[in-house]
C-alpha cells in the first residue's frame, strides 16, 4: 500500500496520525506533499516521507489522498491529469462531487473525516464515485474504518455528514469550552475544569453511542424532579440551546452543498 497525500494541513496531517497510531498504515507507506516547508517539516516529524512536487507523489502512490481547500482540487487534478489513469482518488474535500474528481481519469471515493481522526476517535462518512471498485472500497475501509465510525452513505447525503460531523468537532468544543469557563468561574481550576468538561462530554457521547435508549429518554434519566441538572436544562431550553446547535449544522451542510455548486 502506498498512500500519497496531497495536502498537509490540519486534517491532512490528522490523518497521517490517526493512521500511524492504529498502524493502519506504516511511515515508509506514506508520502505528502504541500508547498509550505512548515508544514512538510511538521509531516516529517511523523516519520513520513514528503515531497513539494505532487507530480512526484503521483506517479509512486497507488492510491492518493486529496486533503486541500475545495477552490484548490480543480486546479491540482487538472496539473495531474496525466498521472491520474487508474488511480484511486480519495477526496476529503467539502463540497467536490465525485463526479468532478473522476473527470481526470482516476477513481474517486468521498470521503469526509474530521480532526478526531487523529486520536482514532474519528465519526466520518463516505461515497463512492461511479467508477470506483469494490477493491477501492475496501482500501477506504481498511486506512480510515481504523479511524472510528467510517460509514457508507449516498453522495446526496454528504452535506449533511459535512454539517454534522465534519464540522461538529467545533461545536462540541464551543460547549466544552463554555462549560470548562463555568467552572472556572465557580472556583475550579482552569485545568481541572476542562479536564471535568472534556470527559463528560466523552462519557455522555459513549453512552449515547452505546445505548439503545432514546435520548430524551437519557436526558430524563438525569433530570430528577426539583434536583439540579432540571434547573440548568431550563436555562438551555430557555436559550433555545438545541436550536441554536440544529442551526450551527445546518448552516455547515448549506455552506457544504453551495460548494459542490
Amino acid at each position: 500500500m502506498k498512500l500519497g497525500i496531497i495536502g498537509a494541513g490540519n486534517m491532512g496531517l490528522s490523518l497521517v496520525e490517526g493512521f500511524l497510531k492504529t498502524k493502519a498504515l506504516k511511515p515508509g507507506e506514506i508520502i505528502v506533499s504541500d508547498l509550505d516547508a512548515k508544514k512538510l517539516a511538521q509531516a516529517e516529524k511523523l516519520g513520513v516521507r514528503t515531497t513539494r512536487d505532487n507530480a512526484e507523489l503521483a506517479k509512486k502512490s497507488g492510491t492518493i489522498l486529496i486533503a486541500v481547500k475545495p477552490y484548490a482540487v480543480e486546479e491540482i487534478l487538472a496539473s495531474l491529469c496525466g498521472n491520474l489513469k487508474n488511480k484511486l482518488l480519495i477526496s476529503i474535500a467539502a463540497g467536490i462531487p465525485t463526479s468532478l474528481i473522476e473527470k481526470s481519469g482516476g477513481r474517486a471515493i468521498r470521503v469526509m473525516p474530521n480532526l478526531c481522526a487523529k486520536d482514532a476517535e474519528m465519526a466520518a462518512c463516505y461515497s463512492l464515485g461511479k467508477k470506483a471498485t469494490k477493491a477501492d472500497e475496501k482500501i477506504a475501509r481498511d486506512i480510515f474504518g481504523s479511524l472510528g465510525l467510517f460509514a457508507k452513505v449516498d453522495e446526496k447525503s454528504m452535506a449533511a455528514v459535512t454539517g454534522l460531523s465534519g464540522s461538529g468537532p467545533a461545536f462540541f468544543f464551543l460547549m466544552i469550552k463554555a462549560a470548562a469557563d463555568a467552572g472556572e468561574e465557580l472556583g475550579l481550576p482552569k485545568s481541572l475544569a476542562r479536564s471535568l468538561a472534556a470527559q463528560t462530554a466523552k462519557g455522555a457521547g459513549e453512552m449515547a453511542a452505546k445505548s439503545s435508549e432514546g435520548l430524551e429518554e437519557m436526558i430524563r434519566r438525569v433530570c430528577t424532579p426539583k434536583g439540579t441538572t432540571i434547573e440548568g436544562i431550563k436555562i438551555l431550553e430557555k436559550r433555545k440551546a438545541a436550536e441554536a446547535m440544529k442551526g450551527a449544522v445546518k448552516a455547515a451542510a448549506k455552506r457544504a452543498r453551495e460548494l459542490s455548486r
